[in-house]
């Protein structure tokens, strides 16, 4: 695990140093052209392969649901926990959606599939369908909570419009989606029972091996250190994300009967630190963006600490 950690941190750095000379108008052009070729290209690539060359079974639903769960469940805990806390409103909504998406595709990709060296195609199955839940969940429940938190107003369940707005949001940040597009045509092409040419196969292949490297020299091209006033706070969003996150799914998955590897792959995803994509969530929602910039920077760095430890007391390996 040593070694896993030590190659991405290396290519952390390395982006972190390329920050540096490159200066932040061309870091952010690079993080924005990586995260398009992922995004619409490589991510998908990868996630053809996976589908159409991993034998599936019912982790295709056992996963899906306990990542769902997952993340209500410390969604609602992060909610009573911070409504406890002397906060202005917009920072309790950033500190929020912090504590309960997780990093499962950009960290969580490459640290499973180092983790797991002989499941490499198995350890992406998982982190993709961690995603493919998680994001249409930030997209529209994460969004509607920050909005609330921004306004000002009691997190109630939202009234029977609220419902219809959040669904429709869910709906369209799947559809919007090109690594779930990949999972239906790559499970309608398992179906027909043809076989793929292997030129689709290689070029997928090359394509899909990108992706780690790329995620990891993204994440160090975004990382800002900035001195921190306030820790008490990061502190405890970190606390939510990186320990009491994968223990909630730890339960769940025993509780749906998910099955190894992949339920010690999911806890070890519930241990990923905070999702970037919940930026721009806080941004479109008027949340305080800054606060949750502090607060993916602090859980990345606390997660190498945590996520062994995680493993060792969670897993018991």
């Amino acid at each position: 695990m040593t070694t896993v950690f030590l190659s991405l941190a290396l290519i952390i750095g390395i982006g972190s140093l390329l920050r540096q000379s490159l200066g932040e108008a061309d870091s952010a052009t690079a993080r924005r052209i990586i995260g398009l070729l992922v995004l619409q290209v490589l991510l998908p690539a990868l996630v053809f392969r996976v589908v159409v060359q991993v034998p599936s079974g019912d982790e295709l639903w056992r996963i899906p649901l306990t990542m769902l769960l997952g993340t209500l469940a410390t969604l609602g805990l992060a909610m009573a926990v911070f409504r406890l806390i002397p906060l202005a409103p917009t920072h309790k909504g950033a500190l929020v959606l912090a504590s309960t998406f997780g990093n499962y595709m950009y960290l969580g990709l490459p640290l499973l599939q180092g983790l797991f060296p002989g499941l490499g195609l198995q350890a992406a199955k998982v982190a993709v369908l961690c995603d493919v839940t998680a994001t249409p969940l930030n997209l529209s429940v994460g969004l509607s909570t920050g909005a609330r938190y921004a306004a000002a107003a009691d997190p109630a369940p939202p009234g029977a419009q609220g419902a219809i707005d959040m669904g429709q949001r869910m709906i369209r940040a799947m559809v919007q989606m090109p690594a779930l597009w990949a999972v239906l045509i790559g499970l309608l092409w398992r179906s027909s029972g043809l076989l793929v040419p292997a030129f689709l196969m290689q070029a997928s292949t090359l394509l899909g091996q990108a992706v780690s490297g790329l995620m990891m020299l993204s994440l160090g091209l975004g990382l800002r250190f900035t001195a921190l006033t306030r820790p008490a706070p990061l502190l405890l969003a970190a606390a939510l994300k990186l320990l009491i996150s994968p223990l909630l799914i730890l339960v769940i998955g025993r509780w749906v009967q998910l099955a190894p590897p992949y339920l010690e792959a999911v806890v070890m995803e519930g241990a990923m630190p905070s999702m970037l994509l919940t930026l721009v969530i806080a941004e479109r929602a008027g949340l305080n963006s800054e606060q949750l910039a502090l607060a993916i920077l602090f859980s990345t760095a606390a997660s190498f600490l945590t996520l062994p430890l995680v493993k060792w007391a969670l897993l018991g390996h």
